[in-house]
């Protein structure tokens, strides 16, 4: 029985390192996930910003063109508001159309690569 006793020195080494192992392998999966997601917030932070910019680039076109009485063309014109900086590093760009009585104005919104756009339309009287 000693004999016996005496070839297991070291099993309790062994199984403390399969534990640790097993330890540092859920905690790197669980750190994968956190960044991960904070990649994501970041992400959808930048495409926030992109959509706002956009916005920005229709309420412009309605205040020139109903505040400022902008002339506004005869034919469907791209780019006819812009701005390439509205200070945070976003910018927008407005293009237009026009089928009577509908005037639709697409503004798109641009930030760090990321594009968003909204479509606004009113009619003319």
């Amino acid at each position: 029985m000693n004999k016996y006793k005496k070839n297991q020195t070291g099993i309790i080494l062994l199984l403390t390192l399969f534990i640790l192992s097993g330890i540092l392998v859920v905690t790197l999966v669980a750190a994968d996930l956190v960044f991960a997601g904070i990649k994501m917030n970041r992400l959808t932070g930048y495409s926030n910003l992109a959509f706002f910019a956009s916005e920005a680039g229709i309420e412009r076109s309605l205040w020139e063109v109903r505040k400022n009485n902008y002339v506004l063309p005869n034919i469907d014109t791209i780019n006819i508001f812009s701005l390439n900086d509205l200070g945070n590093g976003s910018a927008y760009q407005v293009d237009y159309a026009s089928s009577t009585p509908n005037v639709i104005f697409k503004s798109i919104g641009s930030y760090l690569g990321f594009k968003r756009s909204i479509e606004g339309s009113y009619q003319t009287q």
